[in-house]
């Protein structure tokens, strides 16, 4: 090439370099290999190829969709001949052998440009061929110890500020894969696969508790940056899992969907990855990862990828060891992420080793072993059903009959409450109890959990647990020879603005003082505990954890988000306050906070009240105008089964829409839909739930933002509260007192003008 034409080749050949930059794995220079024996580099827009020996082998394409072509059929006979050339379906390879003998060096370049992605750096392998995946095993996670090397040395001095940065790393990291491992997309991907369904829902359930710790790995890490920076950091950790959550379902889209199947999707996909790569938000080893491959290939990478965030925890949790103001309890977390992170590399291990590249089992595996491997990781990652659990121990999830009564008149309320304790087989699942600890029955003490501390006025009875049923269970218990019965409950956010609103004070409000039970304050009662699932939950009441049987007994009451709020979202107070986990600095949300107490105390009986001044409409479980009686019990030893079968007769065609319940299946298997229920199964007529027309449904998907982010931390979205017993604490101002008027009228959250009104 003569000089004249010098000037037109610098500035393309700069562009090539930066496109091997940006689409190619590290390690790969130009379209040759970095063997010794080949010698120089190719020359490729000159015509130079294969070590500057052979310019008849390849030549510069003009075609768009192509991007190297062979220049003839005799010029690549004769490239063979010297240097082992041959075509593929997918364009070219060309393999160099090593002189030494020791190392086959391989290229695989992809025929259409925009999937560059595909183009390969194939190592240790003798024969390589398109189309095949080889992984690079290692490399993601050697540039990622390199990445935390290299901040090490930045941050010397100021390892605070290390932190702050390996926070933020973390964040987008696990935004990225609680993205990119979310159920949805697996059960799509599963259901392709040419497995047995017994092996899909072994695959499917380890993958989905993958998907929930890495879920609340993010939220645990948001709250943290949230809680220690101003607004500059608070902006920049939004920013970060935005880029996160962007770049998971990116990568999903690309790993799971064909352009055939999903053809918008892998556009817009292919899109966003190609920007990640120009801004270098894609590392290059992991491009070649982004295709639709074998299940298999899935898998391999995110070994690598979960041992990168094991390590990452563990530098951060070895920073923190250096800070002795940190809180105690965040060098446990960060140990108990950094522990997580490694048994999902564990159970990825697994998965991969299972599968063969056709998506089947690979040869020789047996659904008994892909159980055993996976179990010892850990049960957790098993099926409730593959788990070493009895239905005494933990019946949240066993799918035990409910029982249903009904009445035609009110005034069968305290007998047919009573008829249901019978039947129901409290008696019996009391003695089964005491049989499975091996102490007498009368030994035994009984807590329940009723709800009264969203009580406001007595004009408005709807959510409250009825007393007078309340009193009848605690007569009941002692007919039937327990030992003592405690009625736990929990302070709510109503104490941070209202006086006399501690658990014993509203208690007596609602004239709860029978001797046939002793009151207890969840929030007097907090002792540390460790709890072997979730985050950022680190106390218990003590009567709840010593109880030896523990009975749920809320009212049904409707909830924008939860659809109704029964009997297994009614735990939630026996823990830490519900305000740590409900704003935009928590750590952990308030189902994962629910699904810790059901996973270690759960309740071994629920029953639940509908029979009269039930609440509907959008905010039930806050009050009600106009209260509906539904004259019906519900009652069973699975808390979840009760309330699957209770929101089915409200309407509810899928009970999974309830987060509370979505996530109860995620942890403790799932909502049976063939339960048995014995007595009443039919629907209620006379229900009004959040979502019943156009505007509470808009107003559904709106109320936790709005009550996150704009509520004043709940100072907006107060009842109408009976001030002589419960006095403000500060004076309302005029501005609050307008916000709470229009709140409470957008709501529908007035007092019943009278008593009669609530009883109609």
């Amino acid at each position: 090439m003569g000089p004249e034409g010098k000037w037109l080749v610098h500035p393309l050949r700069l562009v090539l370099r930066r496109l091997q930059d940006l689409c190619f794995p590290r390690g790969f220079r130009g379209f040759a290999t970095d063997s010794p024996s080949v010698g120089s580099m190719v020359r490729v827009l000159e015509g130079h190829v294969c070590a500057g020996r052979c310019r008849a082998c390849f030549r510069p394409s003009r075609s768009p969709r192509s991007v190297f072509r062979p220049s003839s059929s005799a010029a690549l006979r004769h490239c063979k001949s010297l240097h082992g050339v041959s075509r593929t379906a997918g364009g070219a390879h060309l393999a160099h052998q090593s002189t030494r003998g020791s190392r086959n060096w391989a290229i695989a370049c992809c025929h259409t440009f925009p999937s560059l992605e595909r183009v390969m750096y194939l190592t240790n392998s003798s024969t390589p061929s398109f189309g095949t995946s080889h992984t690079y095993m290692g490399a993601v996670y050697e540039e990622f110890e390199r990445e935390l090397a290299r901040l090490r040395t930045q941050f010397a001095d100021d390892p605070r500020r290390e932190i702050i940065r390996l926070f933020l790393l973390a964040l987008e990291r696990e935004e990225l894969v609680s993205v990119g491992y979310r159920e949805s997309l697996i059960e799509r991907r599963l259901a392709s696969m040419p497995i047995p369904d017994d092996v899909k829902e072994l695959i499917r359930h380890a993958l989905v508790w993958i998907w929930k710790d890495e879920e609340m790995h993010t939220i645990y890490i948001r709250g943290a940056i949230l809680k220690i920076g101003g607004f500059r950091l608070r902006t920049q950790a939004f920013l970060t899992q935005a880029a996160g959550g962007l770049g998971g379902w990116a990568s999903s889209v690309m790993q799971h969907s064909r352009w055939s199947r999903a053809p918008l999707s892998r556009l817009i996909a292919s899109t966003v990855t190609f920007f990640g790569r120009v801004v270098g938000k894609v590392p290059k080893d992991v491009r070649q990862f982004l295709q639709f491959g074998p299940f298999r290939n899935f898998c391999q990478f995110n070994v690598d990828a979960e041992k990168t965030a094991a390590a990452c925890w563990n530098r951060i949790a070895e920073l923190a060891e250096s800070q002795p103001d940190l809180d105690p309890h965040l060098l446990r977390d960060f140990r108990r992420v950094a522990e997580d992170e490694g048994r999902h590399e564990q159970v990825f291990a697994v998965l991969a080793a299972a599968l063969a590249d056709d998506d089947r089992l690979a040869e020789g595996e047996t659904v008994a072993r892909l159980l055993d491997k996976i179990r010892e990781v850990g049960d957790e990652f098993l099926p409730r059903s593959q788990r070493r659990i009895s239905d005494v121990e933990n019946p949240i999830g066993s799918g035990q009959p409910v029982h249903v009564l009904c009445s035609d008149t009110r005034a069968d309320k305290r007998s047919l409450f009573r008829r249901l304790l019978e039947e129901s087989q409290l008696r019996e699942a009391i003695s089964q109890r005491a049989a499975f600890l091996g102490r007498p029955v009368g030994e035994l003490t009984v807590a329940v959990k009723p709800t009264f501390m969203l009580g406001y006025h007595r004009k408005d009875p709807s959510p409250v647990t009825d007393p007078e049923l309340i009193d009848d269970l605690a007569s009941y218990l002692g007919e039937i020879g327990s030992g003592e019965v405690v009625l736990i409950e929990g302070p709510n956010i109503y104490d941070r603005f209202f006086h006399n609103r501690a658990v014993h004070d509203v208690a007596r409000y609602w004239g709860l003082n029978s001797n046939a039970y002793r009151i207890v304050d969840s929030a007097d009662e907090q002792v540390p505990h460790s709890y072997r699932r979730g985050m950022a939950q680190y106390t218990i009441a003590r009567s709840w954890r010593d109880a030896d049987f523990r009975i749920s007994f809320p009212k049904i009451r409707s909830h924008p988000i939860e659809i109704a709020l029964l009997s297994v979202g009614n735990v939630e107070w026996v823990g830490g306050r519900c305000d740590e986990y409900l704003f935009l600095e928590r750590q952990a949300d308030r189902t994962t906070a629910i699904m810790m107490l059901l996973d270690e105390f759960p309740p071994h009986f629920a029953i639940l009240d509908g029979f009269e001044n039930t609440p509907d409409g959008l905010v039930g479980m806050m009050g009600c105008r106009e209260p509906k009686h539904l004259q019906r019990f519900y009652a069973g030893a699975d808390a979840l089964s009760v309330d699957t079968v209770a929101l089915k007769h409200l309407g509810v065609k899928r009970p999974q829409e309830s987060s509370i319940l979505r996530m109860a299946g995620h942890w403790f298997g799932g909502c049976s839909d063939d339960i048995g229920i014995q007595g009443e199964d039919g629907p209620i007529d006379d229900w009004r739930g959040p979502q019943s027309n156009e505007l509470r449904a808009l107003l559904s998907i709106m109320a936790y933002p709005v009550y996150v982010m704009g509520s004043g931390r709940g100072a907006v979205f107060v009842p109408e509260m009976d001030e002589q017993a419960f006095p403000m604490i500060e004076r309302e101002g005029i501005f609050l007192k307008l916000k709470r008027r229009a709140v409470r009228r957008l709501l529908g959250l007035r007092i019943p003008i009278t008593q009669k009104t609530a009883e109609r």
